[in-house]
């Protein structure tokens, strides 16, 4: 049987998209765009950050040769900043600057300030790759780098995001790398370079659009063949380095989701499925958020003192599967060799970053890399090209919380419900769905405009689940058919059995006393004040959940391995009506993938054990074909691609 793949992936059809507005040709082919990028972030295995200072094209030559032997086809690579454009500054009467030079008190040999000789080993360094066909994407301000600045002397102690004379040589920097090296076939994307919002201190939300607009413009007037991707981490809806702003101002955003640093991740151990589901919760918080294509740009375990070896081979693997699964551009490990062997900064100080490739230090493939090999030759056996996942419902998440904890959080509940979850901000015009999840909310909650725009959405149809933080939402008795009799602070904890017969305990800050006034109630507290309960409104309900349960579970370790998801699947309901297959066991994630004449179902296994699938179809429909794993059985972190047909 041919399965036909139905869409490009999000990164092809921005490239698409940026050249035929310019009138311009695409450098990479049809077949390639359609690609899940698949590698790692590159320094040479010799050199680490100074690899163009102690430039060694037999070593870098090597280095390729292996990762390409092991399938590794996209880098993120670096021009280093210090190198690339070592500007230094002349003085003169009373400290004042007088001009510039290179070292050595020289004339530059460009406009931009840039060494010759650099760019020289980077058109070498691009022709290497492309003789192994392997695709580039350029970080171009990399001023940071594993725990140091790389900064020109010149620029030394100045704020890099607002200061004249850094923006100007960052400019410099850029228009001078990509109009040098845009003719490279081997290069699919600029960054803007790597996390440069650890480069300084921005004051403003302001001030971060204005440098990342700079930095974009600057590439984009030299080349609108290839898309700007973001290179950011750490990004937030109403901070400073802010998800929507990048999303205006790039064409890919990125995730770095680091197990050990990323906030509320590493309460539980890495083989965990809070964990395993880190990396797609994440990408998919900022894909739908920032409304732009996402890839999974750094990802990685951080080395023997987190996990063994063979766990961090599963956690690859389930990655994998299951940010392919869920429409990430793709998915890049950090990095590709050991780094232990190296003495300057920042290896002399930082050990997190010595023990981090994917080949060890004899330049043997560790098990990690053995899993991307595997899963690359699977996607080019296989020759699969997923439609994108159709979605189930909609996070919505509120002002005044804790947004990417709360989305996390939701994300779990919702896939051990057996649903697939978009997210939208409040602020944002909210998409069409059949159901729409307002977790944990908080003061302010959202503006007049917005609530009422979600409240004609469940009045025509669609249901709404409500967790109560200490939300203060207007209408409230009319919208909920709940009234509210006395609210205030103080720690309540307690214990609730909920229809099926599961118990949930829960804890909350907040209290609200309740009374039904139309609403049923599904569960109750001890003292009998509502807990969870369903009224309509107008041809939809609300769900409503008297305790902030996704905000609790932030600090509960173990929670996900309690009944709590037994709330969403209650609250689903309908939805599991209109779903072509869905799993019943927690551990496995399902998404679906309609085509014009059949859905794909991927399974994932989000544990190191293997697990019964427990599948459930719709009426109607069946498995024509189990075209990669077991449809009855999970191997461990492992994956099931099936076919479904009608009839």
């Amino acid at each position: 049987m041919e399965h036909k793949g139905l869409t490009n992936s999000g990164l092809a059809a921005c490239r698409a998209r940026t050249a035929a507005e310019r009138g311009e040709e695409t450098v990479m082919n049809g077949s390639e765009e359609k690609e899940f990028m698949l590698g790692c972030n590159y320094w040479a295995s010799h050199a680490g950050a100074d690899m163009w200072r102690r430039w060694d094209a037999q070593v870098v030559r090597e280095d390729l040769a292996r990762l390409h032997e092991n399938g590794v086809k996209y880098l993120r690579v670096f021009p280093n900043w210090r190198d690339f454009q070592p500007v230094e500054a002349l003085y003169g009467e009373k400290n004042r600057r007088e001009g510039f030079c290179m070292p050595g008190e020289v004339r530059p040999a460009n406009s931009c300030y840039l060494d010759e000789t650099m760019l020289e080993r980077f058109h070498l360094f691009c022709g290497m790759a492309q003789s192994y066909g392997m695709r580039l994407i350029v970080g171009l301000v990399t001023g940071w780098m594993s725990g140091r600045l790389f900064t020109p002397r010149a620029l030394e102690g100045k704020n890099l995001f607002t200061d004249p004379e850094a923006l100007l040589f960052q400019q410099l920097l850029v228009k001078g790398i990509v109009s040098e090296m845009k003719g490279e076939a081997a290069i699919c994307a600029w960054d803007l370079g790597n996390e440069c919002n650890c480069m300084g201190e921005a004051q403003s939300r302001e001030q971060a659009y204005n440098w990342t607009s700079v930095i974009a413009n600057a590439i984009r007037a030299c080349d609108g063949s290839r898309p700007v991707i973001s290179g950011m981490h750490s990004l937030e809806i109403e901070g400073v380095w802010n998800i929507q702003d990048q999303g205006e101002v790039t064409d890919v955003l990125t995730t770095h989701p680091y197990p050990l640093w990323v906030e509320h991740c590493s309460k539980e151990p890495l083989s965990s499925q809070r964990v395993l589901l880190h990396a797609t919760a994440q990408t998919q918080y900022y894909r739908d958020i920032s409304q732009k294509p996402c890839l999974v740009e750094e990802i990685g375990t951080m080395g023997p003192m987190v996990c063994s070896e063979e766990i961090a081979a599963g956690f690859m693997k389930v990655n994998l599967y299951s940010n392919w699964a869920n429409g990430a551009e793709g998915l890049l490990w950090w990095c590709a060799y050991e780094q232990s062997h190296l003495e300057a900064p920042p290896y002399a100080w930082n050990m997190c970053e010595r023990e981090l490739g994917m080949f060890d230090a004899e330049f043997m493939p560790k098990p990690l890399l053995t899993e991307m090999k595997n899963f690359a030759q699977e996607r080019e056996r296989l020759a699969l090209n997923l439609p994108g996942r159709r979605a189930d419902g909609v996070i919505v998440l509120s002002k005044g919380q804790d947004h990417w904890g709360v989305a996390y959080m939701s994300y779990i509940l919702a896939k051990q419900a057996g649903l697939t979850l978009d997210y939208a901000y409040c602020e944002q015009e909210l998409p069409e769905s059949r159901m729409y999840f307002l977790p944990s909310v908080a003061r302010p909650a959202m503006n007049r405009e917005s609530y009422f725009h979600l409240k004609k959405k469940v009045e025509e149809g669609a249901d709404l689940y409500l967790s109560m933080d200490n939300a203060f939402l207007t209408e409230f008795a009319e919208f909920t058919g709940l009234r509210i009799l006395c609210a205030h602070e103080g720690m309540r904890r307690g214990e609730a059995v909920l229809p099926d017969g599961s118990g949930v305990t829960y804890e909350k800050t907040y209290h609200f006393s309740m009374e039904s006034v139309r609403a049923q109630v599904l569960a109750a507290e001890e003292d009998g004040n509502p807990l969870l309960t369903c009224a309509a409104y107008g041809r939809g309900h609300v769900y409503v959940l008297n305790f902030p349960m996704e905000k609790m579970l932030l600090d509960r370790e173990g929670g996900f391995d309690e009944d709590y998801c037994e709330i969403y699947r209650i609250a689903a309901a309908k939805v599991y009506a209109s779903k072509y297959g869905r799993s019943r066991n927690r551990k496995v994630g399902v998404t679906e993938h309609v085509t014009g004449d059949g859905v794909y179902l991927v399974l994932v296994n989000y544990s190191f054990d293997g697990q019964e699938t427990e599948l459930v179809l719709c009426e109607g429909w069946r498995v024509e074909e189990v075209i990669l794993g077991d449809e009855k059985k999970l191997e461990p972190c492992g994956a099931a691609v099936l076919w479904l047909r009608e009839g």
